[in-house]
């Protein structure tokens, strides 16, 4: 035979092509299920995020703010709800009477 060591040149090359195929393969397998890790967190922080919102609109509110102002003064205001307003109203206040929206 002519073409035997090309023969056996290109089979080896062919071999050593697919055992650095399977090896890449094997990686990119790992990279996936850690990238699928990754977005499994990113999802789940992002549902804390939501949560979060949610409860950040709930001490928004004036009721949680009166709590607080209990809590950390001794003074009582004669009258806070003249103070919070709605968000329909604001435009009839003046700018230094306004301390606390109340959105509803």
């Amino acid at each position: 035979m002519k073409y035997t060591k090309q023969i056996i040149f290109f089979f080896i090359l062919n071999l050593i092509v697919v055992f650095l195929s399977i090896y890449t393969g094997n990686l990119t397998r790992k990279l996936e299920l850690s990238n699928n890790q990754i977005q499994l967190n990113i999802e789940k922080e992002k549902d804390q995020l939501q949560i979060n919102k949610i409860e950040f609109s709930y001490y928004n509110t004036s009721d949680y703010l009166k709590k607080l102002h209990n809590i950390y003064f001794t003074f009582e205001e004669d009258q806070p709800e003249k103070k919070i307003v709605s968000l329909s109203n604001i435009t009839d206040i003046k700018k230094e009477s306004l301390i606390f929206v109340n959105i509803k």
